[in-house]
């Protein structure tokens, strides 16, 4: 219920905005407004890493994907109401449409994506899948954590690769601190790769890796723990 609040709200008020507000300059503010709001309220929002948990695939947050749909279709409705206000034409009124179908094509993207539950990031045993795109454990050649405490990011290096694939914080629902130390393990450790994927690993890493960060007064850091074996 939340989540269909948070796709139709955004276009309905831009929508009211258009039907309330005189004047097409003034519907525009009043839409940039509803859009920024949005903003800031759901993505702008997530300032702590989520909790670390014992699974083999990390989601995008549900919540986050809704409201990044209601926002596309808000813009589309703020671009084809601005033209609809201002002119009138026919022509620009096509043209508007045009433009319009963008935003539309990622809203819809975004509601698919969030009904099916497509994952972010995925581990098996032959390597890493992100956003869709599998490396193989082959290829990687580091991960760490980078940036700074208001905008982290994951890094996995891979050969034949200049940039590293990078992971955001509100792009996936999990600890990076984790997901480092997690990535960082199975790659030190290939002879226990065979494994992922099963429920007792899963519990069995996690608590692993939980363990030996706290056991070592660590709460932060941009590298992995490698525990031995």
């Amino acid at each position: 219920m939340r989540a269909t609040a948070l796709i139709v709200a955004p276009p309905l008020l831009v929508a009211a905005a258009g039907a309330l507000v005189p004047g097409y300059v003034t519907f525009v503010l009043a839409a940039v407004a509803i859009i920024l709001l949005d903003h800031a309220l759901f993505d702008l929002r997530r300032r702590e890493d989520p909790q670390a948990r014992p699974a083999w695939e990390f989601f995008a947050p549900a919540t986050l994907l809704a409201a990044r749909a209601g926002r596309a279709f808000a813009v589309a409705m703020t671009i084809v109401g601005t033209v609809l206000l201002g002119t009138g034409n026919r022509l620009w009124l096509t043209a508007a449409a045009a433009v319009a179908l963008l935003p539309i094509v990622v809203g819809v993207q975004l509601v698919t994506r969030r009904s099916r539950g497509a994952s972010v990031l995925r581990l098996s045993p032959s390597g890493v899948e992100v956003r869709g795109r599998v490396y193989r454990w082959e290829r990687i050649t580091g991960v760490e954590l980078n940036g700074d405490r208001a905008n982290p990011h994951l890094d996995l290096f891979l050969t034949a690769r200049r940039t590293p694939v990078s992971l955001h914080p509100e792009t996936v629902d999990a600890s990076l601190l984790f997901l480092v130390d997690v990535l960082g393990y199975y790659h030190s450790h290939p002879h226990l790769r065979t494994a992922i994927g099963t429920p007792a690993e899963a519990v069995r890493v996690h608590a692993l890796l939980l363990n030996a960060r706290l056991a070592a007064g660590l709460h932060g850091g941009p590298r992995p723990i490698l525990v031995a074996s």
